[in-house]
């Protein structure tokens, strides 16, 4: 789930992102990193479109994306790069998951 304040940059096109997790109070303190592949935004009352390769797992700040925010909270922090997109934006049940892993296949298949 892509935060408010993220949304308009991730609907933006562009080859590589930053994508930002929330504080370090909510960020998961164990990350497979081995199994970390994707990415895909899940913009709320739009679903998942685009489909990036994560680069880099490491730890940042918001005020890498928005300076203007002054917070430099450590957060966990991805490089991405765009590989594809859907041809239109798929909703996705998350009311039980804010991060889902194993659906990419699912959502590709129905392309």
């Amino acid at each position: 789930m892509v935060k408010k304040d993220n949304e308009e940059y991730f609907l933006k096109e562009e080859p590589t992102k930053f994508y930002y997790t929330g504080k370090t109070k909510t960020f998961p303190s164990t990350v497979a990193i081995n199994k970390l592949y994707y990415f895909m935004p899940y913009i709320k009352e739009k679903g998942v479109r685009d489909l990036y390769l994560i680069r880099v797992a490491r730890i940042g700040n918001k005020a890498e994306i928005h300076p203007e925010s002054n917070d430099e909270e450590p957060r966990l922090v991805f490089e991405l790069e765009y590989l594809e997109s859907l041809p239109e934006y798929e909703m996705l049940s998350l009311t039980r998951y804010w991060y889902k892993d194993t659906l990419l296949g699912r959502i590709f298949r129905n392309k």
